[in-house]
């Protein structure tokens, strides 16, 4: 796992970089931050910490633009009450866009 501030629709954010999550999250209090479009996925999607905290969410936001050395990636975020970090980037999500760290 890699952490870095790294900027998300113009706005510093606290970024985990994670190899073992399954999708890439952004926190609530984040999303309402930088002013993004909220929406309803079909199905729930849960997630569980490795503290065991299990994490139940319908809501993604789609369209978020994460600069990385310069350079702009859309990602889709699904919302949820993460601790410690604004955005988790799952490390599939690097490797489709083949950046390097």
């Amino acid at each position: 796992m890699v952490s870095n501030t790294l900027l998300v629709n113009n706005l510093f954010t606290r970024v985990l970089l994670n190899t073992g999550a399954t999708h890439s999250f952004i926190n609530p209090v984040t999303a309402k931050r930088i002013d993004c479009e909220l929406d309803e996925i079909d199905v729930q999607l849960c997630g569980a910490t490795l503290v065991g905290s299990i994490y139940q969410t319908e809501v993604v936001v789609r369209s978020c633009l994460i600069t990385i050395h310069d350079k702009l990636f859309l990602a889709a975020l699904v919302l949820l009450e993460i601790q410690g970090y604004d955005v988790i980037l799952e490390m599939d999500y690097l490797a489709k866009y083949k950046v390097r760290l």
